[in-house]
């Protein structure tokens, strides 16, 4: 039996969310015949709604299935949404969950985790969502476990995918599960887009620029003038005027973190801008931040990000690929 696919748009739909995973399991445009031969589509696509439901883009979508077209579906996607924070209507956040409990696979995108979170599905299980609203999404679901640097979660009977175009490496995998890396490798040949990308959202993300709120203010002020200075506890403590004992306890009981670990991550951050900014090499640039070796940087940059710092750089400021008078550059 072909493979049900049942897609939710909700007020404020992500219009590129919502193509995406159209493209990805719904009708396949002409030039795939030039890859693949295939008599038969292997889903069958439904996007349903309450019409007309206006998406992130202003526009309105009309030709929805019923919300009740869910029952029955083999996979339930929900796109992300303008506000995933807004309570949803209870009767698609009940049809969500009937369907979870019918034993269909449910997949959100982006900000998509809110709904199912709504809907009950998530509690107990491993998520990402838009690594921008871990915060919000955190305190929303306390009993649901975020990864949000994932480029995508694969937790069994639910899976979810990152920031926008993280749908289309979860619809790839998605697709190689259910028909083989072969078919994934097409599709993505049709999408141009690599079938698996390397790394998380965490290379993407950007430090807040807004304060943080702690009681620890001053003392994270003084890290941060003195952050190109070999830092240890010890050092800390004596320019804060705080005992040891008391930084570790506070620093563990406001941040989850320990002392170095904000350092080192503090030191990521400035290395990030300093390398999409500056002309100073990847070597001067760990020594700006205070690693005092690029090979310290790399390591805490690895961490981080899930990235190196060359290709963090390569990235974020390298030229892209174009056709110049005639020539491939």
């Amino acid at each position: 039996m072909t493979h049900r696919v049942a897609m939710v748009v909700l007020e404020g739909t992500f219009v590129l969310d919502l193509a995406v995973a159209v493209q990805a399991f719904g009708r396949r445009p002409s030039v795939f015949a030039k890859i693949r031969d295939e008599a038969v589509a292997p889903y069958d696509v439904g996007v349903c709604g309450q019409a007309p439901t206006p998406t992130s883009l202003g526009f309105t979508i009309a030709d929805l299935k019923p919300i009740e077209w869910l029952k029955g579906a083999d996979t339930v996607v929900v796109p992300g949404l303008e506000a995933p924070w807004a309570p949803q209507d209870p009767r698609v956040l009940e049809a969500i969950a009937d369907a979870a409990a019918e034993g269909a696979r449910m997949v959100s995108l982006c900000a998509g985790a809110f709904v199912l979170g709504q809907a009950g599905v998530l509690d107990g299980r491993t998520v990402t969502t838009h690594w921008a609203l871990a915060e919000e999404f955190r305190a929303a679901f306390p009993a649901v476990h975020l990864a949000e640097h994932a480029m995508f979660v694969d937790d069994g009977q639910v899976l979810s995918s990152g920031g926008m175009l993280a749908s289309a490496d979860l619809c790839l995998y998605l697709l190689q599960q259910d028909q083989g890396q072969s078919y994934a490798n097409d599709v993505s040949r049709v999408l141009i887009s690599p079938p698996h990308r390397t790394g998380g959202q965490a290379q993407y993300a950007k430090p807040s620029q807004r304060p943080v709120a702690s009681s620890l203010g001053p003392v994270l002020e003084w890290i941060d003038a003195h952050l190109t200075e070999p830092l240890s506890l010890q050092s800390v403590a004596a320019g804060t005027h705080m005992s040891e004992r008391t930084l570790v306890r506070r620093f563990r009981g406001e941040f989850d973190e320990s002392l170095a670990g904000w350092i080192a991550r503090r030191r990521v951050e400035r290395a990030q801008a300093l390398l999409e900014e500056s002309p100073l090499t990847v070597s001067e640039v760990a020594h700006a931040v205070g690693f005092g070796s690029t090979e310290s940087m790399r390591r805490h940059f690895v961490a981080r990000t899930g990235t190196t710092p060359r290709a963090y750089r390569e990235t974020f400021r390298g030229s892209p690929r174009s056709v110049v008078a005639g020539s491939a550059i």
